[in-house]
């Protein structure tokens, strides 16, 4: 898991960085019950700097994911955004799953391209500190988005930004996937075996 973990705590001290905060300490190094953890001083920016540090992973570890499965040869398309949480999942776990049956799994690269997905997806998953922290602020840019929309200002925007976390969201999807295939593939072997 070294490489989701390394671009998980990237990812904060990165974000946090252009937040205007400064890092005092960094590491990748598994240490009781965290594989690795950045700290910072507070952000310049109030509320939104805080959110945006703490949801860094969740955007950038699928990011650096699609760009890795670009460079090998590994093609995704983002699917349609929506505000609508049902229509969203449906487009999420269908572009997810049209995706990992479009695969090429004749070619190594595809393999090289599903552990990256396994490391980076996992990686991409908050910790219970970045979900408290984040929260503040996904409820005032939630009701801000909502309440733009309400008085009618154009959307397209936010709109498109929902289609990239979507994105993201769904290439962080591939290794939750896999593991539950793989789950399933060891509890049947077992029962085999037995019978």
């Amino acid at each position: 898991m070294l490489p989701g973990t390394i671009a998980h705590e990237t990812c904060h001290a990165v974000v946090a960085l252009l937040m205007g905060a400064r890092i005092t300490d960094f590491s990748v190094i598994p240490s009781g019950d965290t594989l690795g953890h950045v700290e910072y001083t507070n952000p310049k920016i109030p509320i939104i700097g805080n959110t945006a540090i703490s949801i860094a992973p969740l955007m950038g570890c699928p990011a650096i994911l699609l760009l890795i499965g670009r460079s090998l040869g590994v093609h995704f398309d983002f699917p349609q955004a929506s505000f609508d949480i049902l229509t969203e999942s449906r487009y999420l776990l269908d572009g997810t799953l049209s995706f990992i049956t479009g695969l090429d799994y004749m070619n190594w690269k595809t393999y090289i391209f599903l552990y990256l997905a396994l490391a980076l997806g996992a990686g991409a998953a908050p910790s219970k500190t970045d979900i408290i922290t984040m929260l503040p602020g996904l409820i005032v840019i939630t009701a801000a988005i909502f309440a733009l929309d309400y008085f009618g200002v154009d959307m397209q925007y936010p709109y498109d930004v929902f289609s990239r976390l979507s994105a993201g969201i769904s290439v962080a999807m591939i290794p939750l996937l896999a593991i539950t295939i793989l789950v399933g593939m060891l509890k049947l072997i077992a029962v085999l075996r037995k019978g």
